[in-house]
């Protein structure tokens, strides 16, 4: 379900049948050894027709996916917002009905302001995306995946990107008050 061109698993090397059932028996292998405390992520690559892919609802726990702005890095990207990225796909996400998780959230330097990149992808999220219940973030100083030269997506040692973050994550209690009654919200995953 990731990229195809650096992954010989990707989509354009199997047919989306080949990869639900890769699932299922995996699924099927763990809860017939009894291992109950595992939680199944399904995490699509955006980019790509994911639908296919789904191996169902009573083996996935959790709807995840990543998002990655890389800027102007290369030939083939741009400097895309969160709202870009990830906002044109939330309602197709959340009509799965499980816990969205954002399970790589990440911006380069390379092409725009990553501060208020971070600032308008966090500030109130639980609010406008409900579903979402987790985010991690991508926090990488040597991803040589993508291009020749190793990409930096690290920010701790960036006070006034910390803080940013910081004071951003500080709207989400406040947002949390209230989406629990909001419409779209994964009931029991609070």
């Amino acid at each position: 379900m990731n990229d195809p061109y650096r992954y010989p698993w990707g989509p354009h090397h199997n047919d989306p049948a080949d990869f639900v059932a890769a699932w299922r028996h995996v699924v099927k292998r763990f809860r017939a050894a009894g291992a109950a405390n595992v939680v199944w992520v399904w995490s699509p690559h955006l980019a790509y027709d994911y639908a296919a892919h789904y191996p169902g609802n009573d083996v996935v726990d959790w709807v995840g996916t990543g998002v990655l702005n890389y800027g102007t890095v290369a030939y083939w990207s741009q400097w895309w917002s969160f709202e870009e990225i990830f906002g044109q796909k939330y309602d197709t996400f959340a009509a799965y009905g499980k816990p969205i998780m954002i399970a790589e959230l990440g911006s380069l330097a390379v092409g725009g302001d990553r501060a208020t990149w971070f600032r308008e992808a966090l500030t109130d999220l639980p609010r406008r995306y409900p579903a979402v219940k987790a985010a991690l973030f991508f926090h990488v100083n040597k991803d040589a995946t993508v291009t020749y030269q190793a990409l930096d997506w690290s920010f701790i040692h960036d006070e006034a990107l910390t803080q940013t973050i910081s004071e951003s994550l500080a709207t989400w209690s406040s947002a949390q008050d209230g989406a629990e009654d909001s419409p779209g919200a994964a009931p029991g995953h609070e």
